[in-house]
């Protein structure tokens, strides 16, 4: 639930970890690469984290950004928008058969290649549910640091590269508002949002706060009952915290585990990549939608993460929060009764 109190001694590593991610943020703005204050800030954190700065990130901010870009997200559901959900069970299919291939030809790979044990190859395979996978690895014989880092690896590769690829073929991102809503209208679309953010984290919804803003935001604009949308001064804090948020999870990295897990983490990449390639590939022949839509949809990071990031490239977002909330649904069943296979009916461990 979200935490209201921030704990003092981490009010000065909050700071510098924001004023560092604005400033990474700032600089590709300047530089005028996709997804700028985002992606800015991704690196210049994970630059701060690696140095073995004590980079934190209050959880009211956290919650605050991502009420915010589920409130953005909503002003695109619309109608028309909605009409498209009919091709969604078939590239829901492909998905999940990527979800299946990721995860076999992962966990071969850091199991036969890397020489990594089957349970920390396991755990570093999940393509995101983070949270789950931390949760279940630690009461596993897994290395809690190559699972954490292989997972970290991806997810910053993952916006790093489909921003600055995908970037220019998806047009602008939607951050930019040009047209400044009444404050009254954007006050009472705000609070929607929050109070979506807080019934859907209490419910337990996974990616409750941004899914649950986005709800509400897009039921007020398919009813016609807002039209408000989210300004820039609201949208750019946010996309720096949700880049920062990304850079902290190499926390505590140090430099044994970089020669340790880079080269395994980067193959582990690749192959994920690879196959969620093809997949959305095929999926985006069978249904007509276009590729970098599917690429988006099917990349195996973060809920919110990925949601956002398709969002900021310009793609439907309740696209990509249905693929994404489907990704995270399956894995959350499918883990434990896999793992429950793997590594506690009796079987030989490979």
């Amino acid at each position: 639930m979200l935490r209201l109190k921030i704990d003092r001694p981490s009010l000065i590593p909050s700071l510098a970890t924001l004023v560092t991610a604005g400033a990474g943020g700032l600089a590709f703005a300047v530089l005028g690469l996709p997804a700028p204050w985002m992606c800015g800030a991704l690196v210049a954190v994970t630059v701060l984290t690696l140095c073995g700065a004590p980079a934190r990130l209050p959880e009211p901010l956290r919650f605050a950004c991502f009420t915010v870009l589920g409130c953005s997200m909503g002003t695109a559901l619309t109608p028309e928008m909605m009409q498209k959900a009919v091709t969604w069970p078939v590239s829901m299919s492909f998905l999940a058969l990527s979800i299946v291939g990721v995860m076999a030809c992962v966990t071969l790979f850091l199991r036969k290649i890397a020489g990594w044990n089957l349970a920390t190859a396991y755990y570093a395979s999940v393509p995101g549910a983070l949270s789950a996978v931390i949760a279940m690895a630690q009461a596993s014989d897994a290395d809690m640091r190559r699972v954490a880092f292989a997972q970290a690896m991806r997810l910053f590769l993952l916006v790093a590269l489909l921003t600055q690829i995908l970037g220019g073929a998806s047009g602008p991102a939607p951050v930019a508002a040009p047209v400044l809503s009444p404050l009254p209208d954007l006050a009472v679309l705000l609070l929607a949002s929050f109070a979506g953010s807080l019934l859907a984290q209490k419910a337990r919804i996974p990616g409750g706060v941004l899914v649950g803003a986005l709800m509400a935001s897009g039921l007020l604009h398919a009813f016609g009952l807002s039209h408000a949308v989210v300004p820039d001064i609201l949208m750019v804090p946010a996309f720096v915290v949700l880049g920062a948020g990304v850079g902290i999870r190499f926390r505590g990295t140090t430099l044994a585990t970089l020669r340790d897990c880079l080269t395994a983490s980067l193959g582990a990449f690749i192959v994920a990549m690879a196959v969620s390639l093809a997949c959305a590939f095929a999926a985006a022949w069978v249904t007509g939608e276009d590729v970098g839509k599917m690429v988006t949809a099917f990349a195996p990071g973060a809920l919110e993460t990925m949601t956002v990031l398709g969002y900021a490239l310009g793609y439907d977002p309740a696209f990509m929060s249905a693929h994404h909330i489907f990704r995270f649904a399956g894995l959350s069943v499918a883990l434990p009764v896999i793992a429950h296979l793997l590594f506690q009916a009796g079987r030989p461990a490979d």
